[in-house]
């Protein structure tokens, strides 16, 4: 059962709804009704709307868009009420902020009693997906951040992210939330033909299949949402449309790898806030882990509702004799070494500039860290169902070949 709300002056539209509504087989009912179109409709009275907890709210513009107003409020105090909004016939740039506004589905007028049931029929397989979304779970999401460039975060979260797809058997993706020209689909070999940001603009229109189609598959089968080529926010997306993106992604993926880059921005700081595993990657260098330092101390009091996310250093590029001891780091940062990857410049550049992710060229103590770091973030029995299913496909035509097998098969 689905409850509706109906805010319209328009008597056709008004018997659309209701006909649609009380017409059917099944329970769904209108639980709130108003005789006003969205440009004259009190705004005290948008209360009784959220009181009467529906589900969706068919809306009616009128004859212009004053009453965007009405699907603001309404979205902002209820973010999960779907908006099927009627009106005029808009130019595109009009009707995106319409859909902005929070329409899920838009009827310009003229329109017919069909028009309205398909509109009805496309927002209620959203509500059982929303329903059923419960029941399914969540991918984890794993952010990599450093307070300053050009110490590996790009090139940890890409072979983070091959990792666990290879060594899990998971769907994996990996999110460049960089607010333009991030490198992580470059340094997968990819040429990205869309980004986050194609994402962002059709959230209003998005079902799986649409949301696939914006990203990249590297050969290995980890899927990329790349970062925008320009973008004309230097801050990037806000807040509340990366939590849509990682909503998204964590319903669809197992895994989901965020390069959150270097510059606190309101990306990296959702992604921060919302991470599973929180991976801070530094090197033994006096600036970077004074930036860290800072960085920890801005952002101390994010942890999940659930407990705490613990905040995992990564120490990168690290070569005994040259920086930063590891006492030394862990003394300064108040925080204890998770893991530390040797130094491998030539392995790190040649892979870079082939455009392949280094663990996939060959073994090294670069691949035996991240093995290590995979493990940490998939957990041992993960890995491990993944390994010993390889290992049975592997010993499978020896097995089926002994002496034994040959006998049973005589029987």
């Amino acid at each position: 059962m689905i409850d509706c709300a109906l805010i319209t002056d328009d008597e056709n539209f008004r018997r659309h709804v209701t006909g649609l509504l009380r017409g059917t087989e099944n329970a769904d009912r209108l639980v709130y009704e108003a005789s006003q179109s969205a440009a004259r409709f009190p705004r005290d009275s948008v209360a009784d709307v959220l009181a009467a907890n529906p589900q969706v709210a068919f809306v009616d513009l009128g004859e212009s868009t004053t009453g965007l107003r009405v699907l603001e409020v309404l979205s902002q105090n209820a973010p999960d009420l779907l908006l099927i909004v009627a009106g005029p016939s808009l130019p595109a740039e009009t009707l995106l902020k319409v859909m902005r506004a929070g329409a899920t589905e838009y009827l310009p007028r003229p329109f017919s009693a069909e028009d309205t049931s398909q509109a009805f029929q496309r927002v209620k397989r959203r509500v059982t997906g929303t329903r059923n979304e419960d029941a399914v779970t969540r991918g984890e999401v794993t952010t990599l951040f450093s307070p300053k460039g050009g110490v590996g975060v790009t090139t940890l979260a890409v072979n983070l992210a091959v990792s666990l797809h290879e060594q899990t058997g998971e769907s994996t993706i990996l999110l460049d939330l960089s607010p333009s020209l991030g490198t992580a689909a470059l340094t997968m070999g990819l040429q990205p033909r869309y980004s986050y940001l194609d994402v962002i603009q059709n959230f209003h229109r998005l079902d799986e299949e649409l949301f696939r189609s914006f990203l990249e598959t590297h050969e290995t089968g980890v899927k990329v949402l790349a970062s925008p080529p320009r973008t004309e926010d230097p801050g990037g997306p806000t807040m509340d449309e990366v939590m849509g993106l990682l909503r998204l992604c964590r319903k669809h993926f197992a895994f989901v790898v965020v390069d959150a880059g270097h510059t606190l921005t309101n990306a990296a700081d959702v992604a921060l806030m919302e991470a599973d595993h929180k991976l801070w990657v530094s090197t033994p260098e006096l600036p970077t882990l004074r930036n860290l330092k800072r960085t920890l101390e801005l952002v101390g009091t994010h942890g999940k509702q659930n407990g705490k996310t613990p905040n995992r250093l990564i120490l990168n590029q690290y070569a005994d004799g040259l920086g930063m001891s590891q006492d030394e780091v862990k003394k300064g940062l108040g925080l204890h070494v998770d893991l530390v990857i040797e130094r491998d410049a030539n392995l790190v550049t040649e892979s870079i500039n082939m455009g392949q992710p280094a663990v996939l060229m060959r073994r090294s103590a670069f691949r035996r860290s991240i093995d290590d770091l995979t493990v940490r973030v998939a957990g041992r029995s993960r890995v491990a169902v993944r390994r010993g299913g390889l290992l049975q496909s592997l010993l499978k035509p020896f097995r089926s070949s002994s002496p034994t097998a040959k006998k049973e098969g005589d029987r």
